[in-house]
């Protein structure tokens, strides 16, 4: 209660610093409900300058802050870990687009707009934001960019960091370092934004950023395919990225039991394709002219190859979305799968098809009727990989078993030279697991960062480095 009262005698404005515990209580759990922390109360700044005395009233206080977006994040990242005193500080108040320049094809856009929110405002000037994913309307740009977000617009536009031309930051000490700069060059000297891309918040809290624009996707083209085999989805990721012409948006891989279930249990509609394999590709075309030539070009080589026995192409915006539909609503299918535990695994490119049966080997040693649940981005190596209890098993049970899996799970990715994260951070998640993927090496410098720019761990300790 100390510092609470340090903050509210500092923090005066009505509205800035919220104590009611039911609302302060929503913010402190994780999107997932697999973490939940305690804080002293919630700030909602308006403004930049507001986020700084926010700041400076909690170094005062001794109190960390933990800098909350949509709260969307799948490890835990967003909300209080153990320990000290905690304030969550809110960005949903920095939400405005501070310029949008079609001739510089770029945009200003505080922490606290949502992704929908900075495409429409691209699109506002003909041109096209390449961020992209399921949570677009709730999720904010400066969450997407603490996390190095990835989304299913990687294999044309790259991560969230290849999105971002500037930044706007604010220091542990309070202070604002603002550079909101959007040249496509500059060698100056370090590039100081990129220590806060994926950072997490624990080196400074986003305010605002500074976004490449694209040319706009004025025509796309969709088609779901039934392909022969898990190499078959690869082969095809790796002739539509060559014959594409740069128009190749999404490439995704979807599981059978996914699409049947979606469709059935959330959609209630009938599955689209007829499901009698075991795997299926979503590929996702666009540009400012019709890609149907070229997206029928690379359907047919496929079938000519064997590597694809059905297919169906959207022939309308409304089917083209409700195929999209399916995948988008992959991640809330787990709620009606029970005790799950999820992966979000990345690979070399090509090594999807020997990942996957590694992973149901390993696993299956742990608990042999478990359920496999993946699905991912076929063309930057991302595979969301779940391991989902028995039908006829305890929940409990189940859960009980989490770290030998978990363990399990890990070596394997290991083995392929790939990496516990692809796309949605560190967080409390991961941050033990980073010795083992990282090294000594690696880790130490990373602590000589966060020691520099976060000496006191004031900024959402816990975090993203082990203990």
């Amino acid at each position: 209660m100390d510092a609470l009262n340090t903050l509210k005698a500092t923090l005066t404005r009505p509205g800035l610093l919220i104590s009611d515990p039911q609302i302060v209580d929503m913010a402190t759990t994780d999107f997932r409900g697999w973490y939940k922390g305690n804080a002293v109360g919630l700030a909602r700044p308006r403004s930049v300058s507001e986020v700084q005395d926010v700041v400076r009233a909690c170094r005062t206080a001794g109190c960390a802050i933990v800098a909350q977006g949509g709260n969307t994040s799948m490890c835990g990242g967003a909300v209080p870990a153990a320990g000290g005193p905690s304030l969550i500080l809110s960005t949903l108040g920095l939400d405005k687009i501070r310029s949008v320049s079609a001739s510089s094809w770029s945009l200003v856009a505080e922490a606290g707009c949502s992704i929908k929110g900075v495409q429409d405002a691209a699109r506002s000037v003909g041109q096209h934001f390449g961020l992209d994913f399921g949570a677009r309307d709730s999720a904010t740009i400066g969450g997407a960019i603490s996390t190095n977000a990835g989304g299913m617009n990687v294999v044309r536009y790259g991560n969230c960091r290849d999105q971002v031309l500037g930044l706007e930051v604010v220091l542990a000490d309070g202070t604002l370092w603002n550079g909101l700069r959007s040249l496509r060059k500059d060698n100056s000297g370090f590039d100081i934004k990129q220590l806060f891309i994926g950072g997490e918040g624990t080196l400074g809290i986003i305010a605002a950023a500074s976004l490449k624009l694209h040319p706009a996707e004025t025509e796309s083209r969709s088609a779901l395919l039934a392909v022969q085999s898990l190499q078959s989805a690869t082969d095809l990721a790796d002739l539509a990225m060559e014959l594409a012409d740069g128009r190749l948006s999404a490439i995704e891989l979807l599981p059978r039991m996914g699409v049947e279930r979606v469709c059935q249990q959330i959609l209630g509609s009938v599955p689209p394709i007829r499901l009698y394999r075991e795997w299926y590709v979503l590929v996702r075309m666009a540009g400012q002219d019709d890609p149907s030539e070229k997206l029928e070009a690379i359907i047919s080589r496929a079938l000519e190859r064997d590597w694809v026995s059905d297919a169906i192409i959207a022939q309308s915006s409304s089917q083209e979305a409700k195929l999209w539909l399916i995948r988008d609503s992959f991640s809330e299918l787990h709620r009606y799968l029970g005790v799950s535990f999820r992966f979000d695994y990345s690979v070399p490119l090509g090594r999807i098809p020997k990942l996957y049966p590694e992973l149901c080997e390993a696993i299956r040693k742990v608990e042999p009727h478990f359920l496999p649940f993946a699905f991912g981005h076929l063309g930057d190596g991302n595979l969301h990989f779940s391991a989902c209890q028995p039908d006829a098993q305890d929940g409990a049970a189940f859960e009980a078993k989490r770290r030998l899996v978990e363990d399990e799970a890990n070596r394997v990715v290991w083995s392929l030279g790939g990496s516990v994260s692809a796309e949605h951070g560190i967080g409390q998640l991961h941050r033990d697991e980073l010795v083992q993927q990282k090294g000594d090496v690696e880790v130490n410098v990373l602590r000589r960062i966060k020691n520099t720019l976060n000496p006191s761990s004031l900024l959402n300790p816990h975090k993203t480095l082990p203990a």
